[in-house]
């Protein structure tokens, strides 16, 4: 809960600290505390026209005024090129984010309730209002909705889009905003409508100026919404794709249903701790459905992402099992699955028709990372088994050479990627078409990976008596495994090179080495596997995560801030990413188990986290921050894999949770060579 006291000036949190609703299939709501959108990714409804894709910002705002006895109160607010209209904030007395975005308005002796909800599996807000009208005074509420048809990526001036009201009959309408729009159904159980037909110019949007982005934008008002009385008096404002019953008690019934799918969401975790619980919703809002294809997907990241393999892939047991979402998991995976191709699954779905992208060489070795964890939660080996097939696949083409991006093993068993122009790794940032960060050769992580999928393999194999699979499968880990140390190794920096390559070594200090720690096998020696968590400790370790590279580096950069080519090359280059940071903590814990004190320190680790989720977007967690202190936060408000780590890192972590399952050791004990 947030209380304002009564100012001039928009308090900085009320910009700062925002909301998020999604709606279960790509669509979603945003805005500010302040009810300010400065973004143009805020509006209470961003519809998915083609779930999860084909975003549309259709309603912007409702903008309210209130008169009471004759005197006029601006309850809305917005910043413009000429400054603010409306100062709404002054009388804004408290705002909760759950469970509805609610903001509560103070105008002399009445209180006026706002409350925002997202029918899940449509792409319909409603917005209830609630006047207490203590001493009976006549009062009139007017209702402005600012309404567009854009997608939610750009921004539009005035124009000459008709925005005509197709249907109307007194409480509800269906607007086109031009011949061949999708149509934006409105309506009300308690206000008549009134029509107006104005363009509210000059909206500002300071996060897009910031990011060197256009930043102004002019919205439409048809139609305004009314009501007056001198009782206290409920009413709902409804918007959607689709018609819907407009009654007082159809939209109860809506709330009703919200409210009982969202306790349900937190019920499903196995514990009470709060965090857990909260983090269990922001899990919620990443799980969606992609129509075409009839399957459960994952969204990288609100407000512009859309569902990506590698991001999948790296949140899917954060956000489904420690959440108990098993079926949800079975569900992304064979989304996922169901488009191998050449030991490749997509990094990528198009918003239109056509293929999707495969250029990633990582994406398909998580999924090896993640079937484990399915196994260590759900022992389930008749679903491994219905995997083994595809698992055998992507190994294959691993192993023989993929006929994208030049993947291949080499002859030390260790895989080699890349091809110019292409950045095929995590760190995929690109300026001018130029990788920022390129990694062309042997990267320390995704071999990492690939002697997992070989272990976890060969394990498979040789439960479904797969005998001859089981023992090739040893042999190339065995082969891969040495390789890798052999390889890695930077005895000097006591850390492990980036990447390699036959005449190169780069001896960055970057995050991505932590991976080699986390997998739940013995990539290094205890002493190598210490010295690389203390390399880490020291340069890359902050409260919010682990920077991308060293600040001792020249090619350091302390800010993720100013136009595009800025963002970018600041992006993989010292920026701190949190997901990579929930790998670093499970290393710790594994590598210093039982030492006194780690406990605690794991708490003190998680500790600022748990904060951010009252400071950016409210409950959830931010994509990337600052290398730099203060480690402000940027890039995407709410981000899966940010989010499935902090929750995994809790359960698993912390409270320690996740069952005692492991992996039997079936590779020959063989000793790590030394050099």
């Amino acid at each position: 809960m947030f209380r304002y006291a009564s100012t001039d000036l928009v308090p900085p949190a009320g910009r700062q600290k925002e909301w998020l609703l999604t709606n279960g299939i790509g669509g979603f709501a945003a805005s500010t505390i302040s009810g300010i959108n400065t973004r143009r990714y805020h509006g209470l409804l961003i519809a998915s026209l083609k779930p999860p894709v084909d975003r549309r910002l259709l309603l912007a705002k409702l903008e309210e005024e209130v008169i009471v006895d004759g005197k006029r109160y601006k309850l809305f607010a917005s910043q413009t090129l000429g400054g603010f209209a409306g100062y709404g904030f002054n009388y804004l007395l408290e705002f909760k984010r759950f469970p509805f975005p609610t903001y509560v308005y103070e105008i002399e002796d009445c209180i006026l309730k706002k409350e925002i909800i997202l029918v899940s599996g449509q792409n319909t807000v409603m917005v209830r209002y609630s006047l207490a009208n203590a001493n009976e005074r006549p009062v009139r509420l007017c209702i402005f909705p600012l309404i567009t048809c854009r997608d939610y990526h750009s921004t539009i001036r005035r124009n000459d889009w008709r925005f005509e009201i197709v249907e109307d009959n007194g409480t509800s309408v269906a607007i086109e905003p031009f011949p061949g729009a999708p149509l934006l159904y409105m309506g009300s159980d308690g206000a008549r409508c009134e029509k107006t037909g104005f363009w509210y110019f000059d909206i500002f949007y300071e996060r897009e100026a910031e990011r060197g982005l256009d930043a102004v934008e002019d919205l439409y008002c048809p139609l305004c919404f009314v009501a007056e009385g001198a009782k206290s008096t409920e009413l709902w404002i409804w918007a959607g794709t689709e018609q819907v019953e407009g009654s007082t008690a159809c939209m109860h019934r809506y709330r009703d249903q919200e409210i009982s799918r969202i306790k349900a969401v937190a019920d499903n975790v196995s514990t009470n701790n709060k965090y857990l619980r909260l983090l269990s919703l922001a899990a919620d809002s990443f799980l969606v459905r992609r129509s075409e294809l009839e399957g459960l997907t994952i969204i990288a990241g609100y407000p512009w992402f859309a569902d990506w393999g590698r991001d999948a892939m790296v949140s899917l047991p954060g956000l489904t099992l420690t959440t108990g979402r098993f079926e949800d998991f079975r569900q992304v995976m064979k989304t996922f699955l169901t488009f191998e191709k050449d030991g490749l699954i997509p990094n990528l779905f198009p918003d239109n028709p056509g293929p999707p992208a495969y250029n990633t060489a990582d994406a398909s070795l998580w999924v090896f990372w993640c079937l484990y964890k399915y196994y260590q939660y759900t022992a389930d080996l008749n679903f491994l088994a219905e995997q083994y097939p595809v698992l055998l696949r992507i190994l294959e083409g691993y192993i023989n050479g993929t006929t994208l991006h030049g993947i291949r093993m080499d002859s030390d068993g260790l895989i080699i990627q890349g091809e110019t122009f292409q950045a095929l790794t995590w760190m995929d940032a690109r300026v001018g078409g130029e990788a920022v960060t390129p990694r062309r050769g042997k990267t320390v992580e995704i071999n990492a990976l690939w002697c997992f999928a070989l272990y976890f393999t060969g394990f498979l194999a040789s439960r479904l008596d797969d005998t001859a699979k089981a023992r090739s499968l040893k042999e190339l880990f065995n082969n891969s495994r040495n390789g890798y140390r052999r390889g890695f190794w930077f005895a000097d920096g006591g850390y492990l090179y980036d990447w390699i390559s036959e005449d190169e070594r780069d001896e960055s200090i970057r995050c991505n080495q932590v991976i080699a720690l986390s997998l739940p096998i013995r990539l290094l020696t205890v002493d190598q596997e210490r010295k690389v968590l203390g390399t880490v400790w020291r340069h890359l370790c902050t409260g919010y995560g682990l920077r991308t590279l060293s600040p001792a580096d020249d090619k350091y950069r302390g800010q993720c801030t100013g136009n595009q080519y800025q963002r970018d090359s600041a992006y993989h280059q010292g920026t701190v990413w949190v997901w990579p940071w929930g790998h670093f903590i499970t290393a710790l814990n594994r590598i210093y188990s039982g030492h006194p004190g780690i406990d605690s320190l794991i708490r003190r680790l998680v500790s600022p986290l748990i904060a951010h989720l009252h400071e950016e977007c409210i409950g959830t967690v931010s994509e990337i921050f600052d290398g730099d202190p203060p480690h402000h936060p940027r890039g995407c408000f709410a981000q899966a894999w940010s989010v499935a780590e902090l929750l995994r890192v809790i359960y698993e972590e912390v409270e320690r949770r996740a069952p005692k399952r492991t992996l039997p050791e079936w590779v020959e004990k063989r000793p790590l060579p030394e050099g």
